[in-house]
């Protein structure tokens, strides 16, 4: 534990996208060369600065004291181009003054120093901000959602440690499992160490998530352990036993889990796969801390247990056993093949987003673009030195309606200082600069990234169109064939391991599509809602939601199967419903309170969104697991029969 905790701050945050892309990204192979050869450039260090109401000789005064501020490298407005004192506003022509005057409103380019995100230019913002108090301040700059993320995680870890302990009924025996889980979450954070780096989502979501989807783990041994001891009066002998019963559960359970998340290994966009290897690797350290760790810690701690039992908080639902009837069964059976086609639809008709940092605009950005439309800035980078046909590609360019400005290096003015060029030109390259009306990501958008690509390709063999955009456009070209592939290898792992747990053909059918059903109606939502959802938190989600919510089903059906040597179907399904909910219940909380956590404190869109279905999937997946699946066993228990090695039940 001491080796993780050491290497926790040695683990770093990649927040750069593009690394994350296959190596045959246009994007990725843009941004090498910019790395390569264009180091004396930043491309997040610019922002735009708005300034409200006020006459020309005060903007001018403005703007020469936010050139003045420390941090600020340039400050560009049309005074750049025509000397204001001599030439009157209504002169300049209309395809410039447009860019930075309208309305009574001055838009002006502002460049850092250090890149945006920096602790200067945070400085610098919020100096130009009280500056330009109540009229106007800096939009439109790249923002860093890590910080509040952070908190978020903190967060959503306390309100979940308090669940285990209102909701368990043992004060001591709540610490016990909340420091089995504390340990493995620190392990899996400080063995993160062997991926060198993790991506801001793979931070804020798989701490969160690893302590959501482990608490039944410890939920089902005190279960256990409590059945146990009511028959057994030694301690020793009680542990011993509830380990072997929890056992083959609990690995059932974590092994399912953990083939869900390994599924996302397959996905070329490699976010999904270092999310993927992360989740599997802690909820492993959490079997391990579960099956040999708790225990231990029990047996060492019995006395403390048994003194701080307390009643739990969680209300019972174990009255709810008397819907489940043999009739009832068949109505159910129906009802829930009409959820699986509307789920299943809604999802097939989805429409999608694929960029994950997407920062809603405030107030003095919407005012920006509502006035002067979106600045969405692209380079094109071509080969050096081929003048005839880099001004032909910026001509063909420049008749793009969306275009809103163009720099080349030969369109710059003769007396250009050389310090300027710099800009555009590298050892093998030449670069050139697009600001488009474009929102970072709709059709429009990625029809212009393609038809530009398209563009540069007819008049060069080798360019490559970079931006916020690009990036996201490539992502887009990715993800859309990774979700088959991961859906496939997940179904077919997790359909293997219930196989092998229960020996049975059927049973590893009717949990997949009872889990199945469940998350296509979680994500047919957003299409009933006519709302958009992010095509990479759909394939997440389809694996998180799977690999995590199928405990659910298992731990009903494992206590099914215990009852029926003794009972008939329906007074095994009722008592394996009695059995199980408390366990399901609390660690669907947990998940559910988890989802709203990341969702109420978060800026990103894609770790809002998974918020939201995270917790609104582990709902549907409980509320099916408990309500539908015992009703479904009763139907079925026949062909479970049939298709179960060496089942012994009673007749």
């Amino acid at each position: 534990m001491t080796a993780a905790l050491v290497f926790i701050p040695q683990v770093k945050i990649n927040q750069n996208t593009s690394d994350y892309l296959t190596d045959e990204s246009e994007a990725k192979q843009g941004l090498i060369i910019i790395e390569e050869e264009f180091k004396h450039i930043s491309l997040n260090n610019s922002a735009k600065v708005l300034i409200k109401n006020h006459a020309i000789e005060d903007i001018l005064k403005l703007k020469m004291q936010i050139q003045n501020v420390n941090g600020v490298q340039q400050v560009i407005w049309l005074d750049n181009f025509f000397d204001l004192t001599i030439t009157p506003i209504e002169f300049i022509p209309d395809g410039l003054k447009a860019n930075y005057y309208l309305d009574n409103k001055a838009l002006l380019d502002i460049t850092f120093i250090e890149d945006a995100n920096s602790t200067n230019s945070k400085n610098a913002i919020n100096e130009i901000n009280e500056l330009l108090d109540n009229i106007g301040g800096v939009g439109l700059e790249p923002r860093n959602v890590l910080e509040i993320g952070n908190i978020a995680v903190i967060v959503a870890i306390i309100i979940l440690l308090l669940i285990i302990i209102l909701f368990t009924d043992s004060f001591i025996q709540a610490l016990l499992m909340c420091f089995s889980l504390g340990l493995a979450i620190v392990l899996n954070l400080g063995s993160n160490i062997v991926f060198g780096s993790i991506s801001k989502i793979t931070l804020m979501a798989s701490t969160v998530i690893q302590l959501a989807v482990s608490i039944d783990y410890s939920l089902v041994f005190f279960k256990n352990l409590k059945k146990v001891r009511e028959n057994n009066s030694d301690i020793n002998s009680s542990i011993i036993e509830t380990t072997k019963i929890s056992f083959k559960t609990i690995l059932a359970s974590s092994l399912t889990t953990i083939a869900g998340f390994l599924a996302l290994g397959v996905m070329n966009y490699k976010i999904g796969t270092e999310l993927g290897f992360v989740l599997a690797k802690g909820v492993f350290l959490s079997l391990i801390t579960i099956v040999i760790l708790l225990p231990v810690l029990v047996k060492l701690f019995i006395k403390s247990i048994d003194k701080t039992k307390h009643k739990s908080l969680l209300p019972s639902i174990g009255f709810m056993s008397k819907f489940i009837h043999g009739k009832v069964s068949y109505i159910i059976l129906i009802f829930l093949l009409v959820l699986t086609f509307v789920g299943y639809y809604g999802q097939l008709n989805n429409e999608y987003l694929y960029s994950e940092n997407h920062i809603e605009y405030n107030n003095i950005e919407r005012d920006i673009v509502n006035s002067f439309g979106e600045y969405n800035q692209f380079v094109l980078i071509v080969p050096k030195e081929e003048k005839e046909k880099e001004l032909g590609l910026v001509g063909e360019i420049y008749n793009i309606d969306e275009i809103k400005s163009i720099s080349s290096i030969y369109l710059l003015p003769e007396d250009t200082p050389d310090e300027q060029k710099k800009m555009f030109l590298g050892d093998n390259y030449s670069l050139i600069f697009l600001n488009m009306d474009l929102e970072k990501e709709s059709d429009i958008t990625f029809s212009s990234i393609k038809r530009i690509r398209d563009m540069a390709d007819k008049y060069f063999d080798e360019s490559y169109l970079i931006g916020e955009s690009a990036v996201i456009y490539d992502v887009k070209e990715i993800v859309e064939t990774d979700y088959l592939f991961v859906i496939i290898i997940s179904m077919v792992a997790i359909a293997l391991i219930i196989f092998i747990t229960f020996k049975s053909i059927f049973i590893p059918i009717l949990l997949l599509l009872t889990i199945q059903t469940a998350i296509w109606i979680n994500m047919s939502i957003p299409y009933y809602q006519g709302t958009k959802i992010s095509f990479l938190g759909y394939i997440l989600i389809s694996s998180i939601q799977l690999g995590a919510t199928i405990d659910y089903a298992i731990i009903i059906t494992e206590n099914y199967e215990k009852e029926r040597k003794a009972n008939l179907p329906l007074d095994a399904a009722k008592k394996a419903f009695k059995s199980s909910n408390q366990a399901i219940l609390v660690s669907m909380l947990a998940l559910i309170i988890a989802g709203i956590s990341l969702t109420l404190m978060m800026d990103m869109d894609l770790i809002k969104e998974l918020g939201i279905l995270i917790s609104r999937g582990t709902f549907i997946s409980g509320v099916i697991s408990l309500l539908f699946l015992p009703q479904l066993l009763i139907i079925f228990d026949r062909l479970i029969g049939k298709t179960t090695l060496k089942r012994d039940v009673k007749k």
